[in-house]
C-alpha cells in the first residue's frame, strides 16, 4: 500500500491540505444553513485551532476545525470533517491510511510503529477500532449494509478496494468522504449525526 500521499512534498503540499479545507468548507456551509440542530436557531462561527500530527509545521499550526455556536441556545455544532477524525491527534488522512496498515492480518505493528513513531500500544487501540468498534457503533446499523462488508475483512480495506479509481489517494479521500459522519464528537456516542455523501455514486 503506497505512503506516497504522506511522505516527501505531497501530503506537505498546501495544495493537498487545501482540497481538504475546501471540502470540510463545504460541509460547514451546509451545517450552518440547516441552523441549530438543537433548537433550529442561527448559527454563529466558533472554529478552534487544531494541530493534528502529520503535516508541515506550517500546515499544523494554521489548522482550525470548523464549528458553530447557536445564538439561541449557546450549544455547540462541530461539522463533519475529512481533516480531522473525532478528537484523535492525527491528521484524519493518516489515521485511515494506518487503520488500512494495521488492519491487515499480515500487518506487523512493531515494523509500523517504528516506521511512523507512533506507540505499539495506541496501533493495538486503532486495529482494535477499525475491525471491531466501528461496526458495533449505531451508525454502522444504518450506513454499513450499503458496503456489505464480509465478516472477516476489515470494514476500512474492503471500503478501500471498492471506492472506484485505480489510483490510491483519490479511493483514500473517497473513503474519507463516507467515513465523514464518525468523525463528529457526538458519532461514537450515538448522538444526531447529519448528512453525509452517499456512498452509492463512489462504488464500482
Amino acid at each position: 500500500m503506497s505512503h506516497n500521499l504522506f511522505s516527501g512534498p505531497n501530503f506537505s503540499n498546501a495544495r493537498v491540505w487545501a482540497l481538504l479545507e475546501h471540502l470540510d468548507k463545504a460541509e460547514a456551509e451546509a451545517t450552518r444553513e440547516e441552523g441549530c440542530p438543537h433548537c433550529g436557531d442561527i448559527l454563529h462561527s466558533a472554529t478552534y485551532p487544531r494541530k493534528p500530527h502529520g503535516l508541515t509545521a506550517e500546515l499544523r499550526g494554521g489548522a482550525r476545525r470548523f464549528s458553530f455556536c447557536c445564538a439561541m441556545c449557546r450549544r455547540r455544532t462541530t461539522p463533519a470533517s475529512v481533516r480531522f477524525f473525532g478528537r484523535r491527534w492525527r491528521a484524519a488522512p493518516l489515521f485511515a491510511l494506518l487503520g488500512a496498515l494495521v488492519s491487515s492480518p499480515k500487518a506487523r505493528l512493531g515494523a509500523i510503529s517504528r516506521r511512523w513513531g507512533i506507540a505499539f500500544s495506541t496501533l493495538k487501540r486503532w486495529r482494535q477500532w477499525w475491525l471491531g468498534t466501528l461496526r458495533r457503533t449505531p451508525l454502522w446499523r444504518t450506513r454499513g449494509g450499503s458496503l456489505a462488508v464480509p465478516a472477516e475483512e476489515s470494514p476500512l480495506r474492503w471500503l478501500l478496494k471498492r471506492i472506484r479509481g485505480w489510483r490510491f489517494r483519490p479511493r483514500l479521500l473517497r473513503s474519507l468522504i463516507w467515513l465523514k459522519p464518525w468523525t463528529e464528537p457526538c458519532a461514537l456516542r450515538g448522538g444526531p449525526v447529519l448528512s453525509a455523501e452517499s456512498v452509492s455514486d463512489m462504488l464500482a
